[in-house]
C-alpha cells in the first residue's frame, strides 16, 4: 500500500510515515491533487502546514480529492513518487484503465534533483497526459529543463527588507544592539534572499554565513563580538536545517553567554525552539521575528512576522489548473503581488507601522531590482 496520508477537508492532522486513511469520501472526485511535502515536514507549524492548508482549502471548495505525502527522506520521496504512477487509480477505486486529471505538487526546490532522476523521468515521460506538475520555491527554469513542470517562486527579499527596517527602529533605544540572522542552511535561494533583504533593511553587511558548529577561532571571535551575525544551523543530522528546534533552543540558551537582542530566523519549523525559549523567559528574552506565518500568538516577544502566503499561492495555481487545464509555466509571487508581507504584532504598531508603510513602495522596488540581478 502506498504510504499516503489522506484527509478530506483542509482541517488536517499531521502524521509521520505510517499508512493512514483518515476517512472515506462520500463520493469520488473527478480530479486528484497529490502533494509531496518536504521530507518529514508536515506538522512543522510553518511552511509545509501552510501549504497543506491552502491545498485542502481549495480541494474542499472545488470538490477535489487531496492526498498529502510526507516522505521520511529524499530516497523515500523518490520511492513514493514512483509508486504514485502505478497506484493512484487503486487508491481511489478507479478501474485499471480509467484516467482522471491528476495534479502533482512538490513543496520545495529540493524535488528538482528527484525529478531529474532517470527512473522518475522515465515514469513521467510514459505517464498519461492527464498528469500536471507544479513545483514551489523554484526560480524560472530554462525552456528545455523539465518542460512539463510549472514553477512558483515567492521571494522574501522585500518583506525581509521591511523586517530589517522595523528591527532598526525597534532596537533604536538599545546601546550597541546585537542581531543574529539564523538560517536553516546557507545554500537555498529563498533563505539567502531573506538574509540579503534583512541585512539591507537593517543597514549592515556580513562577512560570511557561519555554521553554529564552527568552533574555529575566527568564527568564535566573530560570533562573540559582531553587532550582526549570519549563522546556519544545518548539520549531519538535519542537512537542510528545517527540523532542528532542539538546536535553536540550545542556541537560545547560549544567548546568556553570547547576548543577542533580536533573532531573524529563516529556518522553517526550527524557529519553535526560539519561541519556546521566549515563552519560558518572557520579557527578559530576546525578540524573535516570526517567519512564514503570523507567529504573534506564540510569544509577546514576536514584534512582527515575515509572512509568506503560500496557501493563497497554492489556491491560485489550483484554480488555474481547473479553469485553464494548465498552470502558468512560471510565476513570481512576492511583495508587489501581495503574496508576502510584514505583519506587525499588536502592541508594536505605534512604534513600527509608520516606518513599514512609508517604505513599502521602496521595498517593492528593491525586491524587483534584486530579483532581476539574481535570477
Amino acid at each position: 500500500m502506498l504510504s499516503l496520508f489522506f484527509v478530506m477537508t483542509y482541517s488536517f492532522i499531521s502524521c509521520s510515515h505510517e499508512d493512514k486513511v483518515e476517512s472515506e469520501p462520500e463520493q469520488l472526485s473527478e480530479k486528484l491533487v497529490i502533494v509531496f511535502h518536504f521530507p518529514d515536514g508536515l506538522g512543522d507549524n510553518s511552511y509545509n502546514d501552510i501549504l497543506a492548508y491552502g491545498i485542502h482549502k481549495a480541494a474542499k471548495e472545488h470538490g477535489l480529492l487531496p492526498y498529502d505525502v510526507n516522505p521520511s527522506d529524499w530516497d523515500d520521496a523518490k520511492a513514493k513518487i514512483d509508486k504514485v504512477f502505478d497506484s493512484y487509480r487503486s487508491l481511489i477505486g478507479l478501474e485499471e484503465n480509467a484516467d482522471i486529471p491528476v495534479l502533482l505538487i512538490f513543496a520545495n526546490s529540493g524535488y528538482l534533483d528527484v525529478l531529474k532522476d532517470a527512473d522518475i523521468s522515465e515514469k513521467i515521460a510514459s505517464a498519461s497526459d492527464s498528469f500536471s506538475y507544479l513545483l514551489f520555491e523554484s526560480k524560472e527554469l530554462q525552456e528545455t529543463e523539465l518542460p512539463y513542470l510549472s514553477t512558483v517562486y515567492m521571494p522574501l527579499y522585500g518583506a525581509s527588507y521591511l523586517a530589517g527596517l522595523a528591527s532598526k527602529s525597534l532596537l533604536s533605544s538599545k546601546e550597541n544592539p546585537r542581531v543574529v540572522a539564523l538560517l536553516a542552511n546557507d545554500f537555498m535561494s529563498p533563505l539567502l534572499d531573506a538574509l540579503s533583504g534583512f541585512s539591507d533593511g537593517y543597514g549592515v553587511s556580513y562577512e560570511k554565513i557561519y555554521n553554529h558548529n564552527d568552533s574555529s577561532e575566527h568564527a568564535m571571535a566573530a560570533m562573540n563580538s559582531a553587532s550582526f551575525v549570519a549563522e546556519s544551523i544545518c548539520s549531519d543530522d538535519d542537512p537542510y536545517g528545517f527540523n532542528s528546534s532542539g538546536t535553536t533552543y540550545e542556541i537560545a540558551n547560549n544567548n546568556n553567554f553570547n547576548h543577542f537582542d533580536l533573532y531573524f530566523p529563516v529556518c522553517g519549523g526550527s524557529i519553535h525552539g526560539l519561541l519556546r525559549y521566549n515563552r519560558e523567559r518572557g520579557d527578559d528574552s530576546f525578540y524573535t521575528v516570526g517567519m512564514d506565518s503570523d507567529l504573534r500568538p506564540y510569544s509577546s516577544q514576536v514584534p512582527f512576522s515575515v509572512v509568506k502566503h503560500v496557501d493563497k499561492a497554492a489556491e491560485k495555481c489550483i484554480k488555474q489548473w481547473l479553469d485553464e487545464g494548465k498552470i502558468d509555466r512560471y510565476q513570481h509571487l512576492g511583495l508587489e503581488e501581495g503574496y508576502t508581507e510584514l505583519v506587525i504584532s499588536s502592541g508594536y504598531e505605534e512604534l513600527l507601522s509608520q516606518t513599514v508603510q512609508e517604505n513599502l513602495s521602496a521595498a517593492i522596488e528593491k525586491e524587483n531590482r534584486y530579483y532581476e540581478i539574481n535570477n
